[in-house]
């Protein structure tokens, strides 16, 4: 479980994890070709172990990036509204004009959540397995869970 002592952890927390949802369903959304998406590889959930990991700082610091994203993310749309309250396609068209924009900032927090995602989602087995991934010798210390073809360079 996160340590939320801090008010302003607890604070973030949950526009944290709207955002980490929100951008998760934007960047692996379900039904697109036969790739795993965002909830059969429990990105959330792993996303929130992956957290409680990291160091203090630099959990506060994805944190705040991820709650920044749920509450600006109606910004320059009227009614404003938060990220995960957009449709699907709206979140990944805004992710893509974050991305692009002029704005420093704006465009270096989408790097950061893609950036990250992509590596959180990609660090799936069944992500690996879909992408042809394989080892060429057992590493039975690894924590990630890879085939082995041992015979595959010959």
């Amino acid at each position: 479980m996160l340590d939320l002592r801090n008010f302003a952890l607890r604070l973030a927390w949950r526009p944290a994890r709207a955002g980490i949802s929100a951008v998760a369903e934007a960047l692996f959304p379900e039904g697109v070709g036969d790739a795993p998406d965002w909830k059969s590889t429990r990105l959330v959930a792993r996303t929130r172990d992956y957290l409680e990991e990291l160091p203090p700082a630099q959990r506060r610091l994805l944190l705040l990036v991820y709650a920044s994203v749920e509450l600006s993310g109606g910004w320059g749309r009227w009614p404003a509204r938060r990220f995960s309250r957009l449709s699907v396609g709206e979140r990944e068209a805004t992710l893509r004009r974050w991305r692009s924009s002029r704005i420093r900032p704006r465009s270096i927090v989408a790097d950061v959540v893609k950036a990250h995602m992509t590596m959180m989602y990609m660090s799936h087995p069944d992500v690996l397995a879909h992408i042809g991934m394989y080892n060429t010798c057992a590493r039975p210390h690894d924590a990630l869970v890879v085939s082995v073809r041992p015979d595959a360079l010959k």
